[in-house]
């Protein structure tokens, strides 16, 4: 007997499994890789990166991975209360319809003067707001030649100079907006200044900015030109008398210094771009600025506006490839002429860093610091993801926060101060920081969001403005962390289609792994779901669920091939007529096959009666139709009963019962084969009698006892099967069958274990060839509960009569096994009354066991 070729089959069986297993969860690694690596936000849009492989399936997992995001983000929105910490004042149709029917000067025509948006915004300071965010673009001169009208104390002055002086008396209350793009800027042609006048010398430049601001507002090229430890600002002028003029507009005392320009001078050229950068640059400590989104044009207010008592902070939000705006940049980079880089703040970080009372601001850990006060996740290229308090952005202009006020009601309550009579309403804006934006339909300032298609743009500016107050927002996982994710998932879909892997052989397995796969993917969707809403983390979701399930399916096409090669190394090893049972649980465990071991088991022998007659009268086409037929049916009945074919001799099948599958029932699913192999042969008798014109019967020995069992063979073939005693014995019973004109013999054993399910009666009681101790051999009659009151008369009999045999009463014995074998044609009883004939004219001797010697053994 030989084990290792069946180990060997075996173990290649599972090695191509783990493969498969392998292969599976390189989805997830590929994934993952897509997952971790996440394209550089200036990248996204471009048609060609340096690693255009990746960037692209990345992206393109990104785009999915987003729909999911605003799932999850309406959701905590649902979830979440609207702040009233700021205020969004609308300019809105409203706004613009009550002014056009309105008779005070110059609000009838949109855009307003910037007086009329200076005298707004310092009402609100007066009524209490702590800050008020412009979100107005002043990129050009005011369109308004018109002087001052109404504003006491700046009658004589243009509209940018009002606007100026207004903002000028609340220092810090007012932050200006700027914008930003990605793209270069044409710029703008200059005039010919052919000398140039010096207006001052200064220790730094801050202080310098005052008459560098004068000099541009009255839009002229200024000088920064350091001399010693000190630096000088000039201007150009057209003439020497062009200079004296403008030095004495500009308040120079002392006699002004004309000079003609040198080539050298464009160096030391200050315009109203400088001048804005260094109004508006803040300083990051723990920040690589590289990594920064670098813009490429600035479109900040005229110089005219610039000045040292407003702030300014960028109004640009950037929507991402599907057109929806999921996150405001807080920082970005600004190269000058020199090469340096210049970091500027958006509107809402710079209005917590007021707040704050700093400049200053650090990143660490994900999270930018306003000093001490506020901080916010943010990724290394400036982007904060938004924290929505709403579902759907909803009607009107406040977006997600809670209140949005007309600014007719505030224009109200300023004509009503100018004209020295009470303000008509009363905001509620005390210690709030109040949005001033552009919601109508001339100003089109909407945005694409998670919550809605058209969000004001000044609603998201706040919104982000309320997240930066709050100090919270949307962290994304790590790279590291969604990689993971992605790999574990990988390696759950696999373990799941191992797991539930039963070959695909019917609908409900389809079923059942798409239910079991949908399970555990809204398993992992809840929970990515759960961690967004309760700890603000944005986990992937697509990335590991597509690992899952592409790992999921191509495990179980890889395990349905893998379990069809090693169901045909189990029926190579069990045979071609494995029961479907017995295979599914040896494919379980193949150390059913691999261990050859001892083992009680029950042998099944059955043989076809007169097969040597049919031989000779039907032909060999006929004689293997018969056979197949016949032997199919025999099968059938053993698969049935959980029993495994060992081989075929010709007409007689051997089976058995108890191996590889360990069962204790080996013995009644024994005899029960035995039974209905009975009443096969019974439905099918009309049927071979006429196809084949025989009467066919078979007769049957079955056993238990412990056999060897294991794979037996040689290195080119080998099957699994059984050797021992019960196997020969069983074959031996078989044969006594025809003797006693039985049709099933069972061993002495098989009937002591299945004696609680069936009626057996003794037969004989016969010495074996090699034995010393006698065999008792039993004819199975039937299951309990199913023997007809004939049979049990019958039984009574024959117990009687053998009971009077082995107590040497042979003329007793022989008159109730005569009257046995005529009455119910026992057959058995016959073999007894013909041995007590022999008996009762000699008799045995004395020590006589009633045991029967069998010859030929």
């Amino acid at each position: 007997m030989r084990s290792l070729p069946i180990y060997s089959a075996g173990l290649r069986f599972l090695q191509r499994l783990g493969y498969s297993l392998l292969q599976a969860t390189l989805f997830g690694a590929i994934l993952g890789l897509l997952v971790y690596y996440r394209v550089p936000r200036a990248q996204l849009s471009e048609d060609a990166t340096p690693i255009a492989l990746l960037a692209r399936p990345s992206a393109w997992l990104q785009s999915w991975e987003r729909g999911t995001y605003d799932w999850r983000a309406r959701s905590l929105g649902g979830r979440s209360s609207r702040s009233d910490r700021v205020v969004v004042v609308a300019l809105d149709d409203e706004t613009l319809a009550e002014a056009r029917q309105d008779d005070h000067p110059g609000i009838a025509s949109n855009p307003w003067p910037r007086e009329i948006l200076g005298g707004l915004s310092n009402r609100l300071v007066d009524e209490g707001a702590e800050l008020v965010l412009l979100d107005f673009p002043f990129t050009e001169r005011s369109p308004r030649a018109c002087l001052a009208q109404g504003t006491p104390g700046l009658e004589g002055l243009d509209d940018d100079q009002v606007f100026r002086k207004l903002l000028d008396r609340h220092p810090e209350k007012s932050l200006l907006a700027f914008s930003w793009s990605l793209d270069r800027g044409i710029p703008a042609g200059s005039r010919l200044w052919p000398y140039r006048v010096r207006l001052g010398t200064y220790p730094n430049e801050a202080q310098a900015r005052g008459r560098l601001q004068s000099v541009l507002a009255d839009q002229r090229p200024a000088f920064l030109i350091p001399t010693g430890n000190a630096l000088e600002v000039w201007a150009g002028v057209a003439s020497e008398q062009e200079g004296r003029e403008v030095a004495q507009a500009q308040g120079v005392r002392e006699p002004p210094k004309v000079q003609e320009r040198r080539v050298t001078d464009d160096t030391h050229r200050v315009g109203p771009l400088e001048l804005f950068v260094s109004l508006a640059e803040v300083q990051v400590e723990g920040l690589d600025v590289a990594q920064l989104e670098e813009v490429r044009q600035l479109e900040h207010p005229v110089a005219p506006l610039l000045g040292k008592a407003s702030l300014y902070g960028a109004s640009t939000v950037v929507p991402e490839p599907d057109g929806v705006v999921r996150a405001v940049p807080h920082l970005v980079s600004y190269r000058s002429r020199e090469g340096a880089r210049h970091v500027l703040p958006s509107m809402p970080l710079m209005a917590a860093m007021r707040l704050a009372n700093t400049r200053q601001l650090r990143y660490a850990d994900g999270r930018l610091y306003v000093g001490d006060r506020f901080s916010i996740p943010m990724d290394e290229s400036g982007y904060s993801l938004v924290r929505w308090d709403a579902a759907e952005v909803g009607r009107g202009s406040r977006g997600s926060v809670s209140r949005a006020i007309p600014a007719w009601n505030v224009l109200l309550n300023l004509f009503a101060v100018r004209e020295g009579v009470p303000p008509r309403a009363v905001h509620d804006i005390e210690g709030r920081l109040i949005v001033f934006t552009n919601t109508s339909r001339q100003g089109m300032h909407y945005e694409h969001t998670p919550i809605g298609e058209y969000t004001p743009s000044g609603a998201v500016l706040a919104q982000s403005l309320v997240n930066l107050l709050q100090s919270e927002g949307i962290t994304r996982a790590t790279p590291r962390m969604d990689l993971l994710l992605t790999l574990g998932l990988a390696f759950i879909g696999a373990f799941v289609a191992l797991t539930f892997n039963r070959g695909l052989r019917s609908f409900g397995d389809v079923l059942m792994y798409l239910s079991a796969m949908t399970a555990v993917g809204l398993l992992y969707a809840g929970a990515a779901w759960y961690v967004f809403v309760n700890k603000l983390l944005w986990v992937a979701m697509m990335g590991p669920l597509l690992a899952m399930g592409l790992t999921f399916i191509f495990t179980i096409v890889q395990a349905s091939r893998s379990e069809r090669q090693l169901r045909h190394f189990i029926t190579d090893v069990l045979g071609r007529y494995v029961s479907p049972e017995v295979a599914r649980l040896v494919t379980r465990d193949l150390r059913l096959l691999t261990r050859p071991e001892r083992r009680e088991v029950t042998v099944f022998f059955c043989d076809l009666v007169g097969f040597s007659r049919l031989s000779k009268e039907l032909s060999p086409e006929r004689l293997i139709q018969l056979l197949n037929d016949y032997l199919t049916e025999m099968t059938d009945v053993v698969r049935g009963t959980r029993g495994q074919v060992d081989k075929y001799i010709g007409d007689a099948v051997m089976a058995f019962w108890g191996a590889p599958v360990r069962t204790e029932r080996h013995a009644h699913h024994a005899c029960e084969a035995a039974l209905k192999v009975r009443a096969v042969l019974s439905e099918r008798q009309a049927y071979w009698e006429k196809t084949y014109g025989h009467h066919l019967q078979c007769r049957i020995g079955i056993d238990s006892g412990e056999v060897l069992v294991g794979g037996m063979g040689s290195d080119f073939e080998s099957k699994y099967s059984v050797m021992g005693e019960s196997v020969k014995l069983s074959m031996f019973l078989e044969s006594l069958n025809r003797g006693y004109g039985t049709f099933v013999l069972v061993g002495d054993g098989a009937a002591r274990l299945a004696q609680d399910s069936y009626v057996f009666r003794e037969v004989d009681r016969v010495r074996l060839k090699g034995r010393t101790e006698p065999t008792r051999l039993h004819e199975l009659v039937g299951r309990k509960g199913e023997i007809s009151p004939q049979v049990q008369e019958q039984l009574a009999l024959y117990e009687q009569a053998l009971t009077a045999y082995h107590q040497r009463r042979f003329d007793e014995a022989l008159a109730l096994f005569t009257q046995g074998a005529e009455t119910y044609q026992d057959a058995v009883a016959g073999v007894y009354a013909e041995r007590c004939r022999k008996f009762a004219s000699a008799a045995p001797p004395e020590d006589w066991d009633g045991v029967f010697a069998l010859e030929g053994q």
